[in-house]
């Protein structure tokens, strides 16, 4: 799950900033002269990155699974693939 924090550092990348508790209210730009953030904002870029780590997990799943199903019409077992590639799994 995406932090607001995640979320602020992707919004406001090299920015130095503090924050008490969960939410815009409680941030403190330590950076001059930035635009402040509105909740709907975090909120958004949570959600965006939130999606695109599903996406990233999903084609990292069709990715071993091609690459498990091509080695298998070679001719290579689970077992041999297990001991060339550990981490190759789903």
């Amino acid at each position: 799950m995406i932090t607001t924090q995640e979320a602020v550092q992707s919004l406001r990348p090299g920015i130095e900033w503090s924050m008490s508790g969960d939410d815009v209210a409680g941030i403190t730009w330590h950076t001059p002269d930035v635009e402040p953030l509105t909740q709907s904002e975090v909120d958004a870029e949570m959600l965006r990155l939130e999606s695109a780590e599903a996406t990233a997990e999903t084609n990292r799943v069709a990715t071993i699974t091609a690459a498990r199903d091509h080695a298998a019409s070679l001719g290579f077992t689970d077992a041999m693939l297990a001991v060339m590639y550990p981490n190759l799994t789903p």
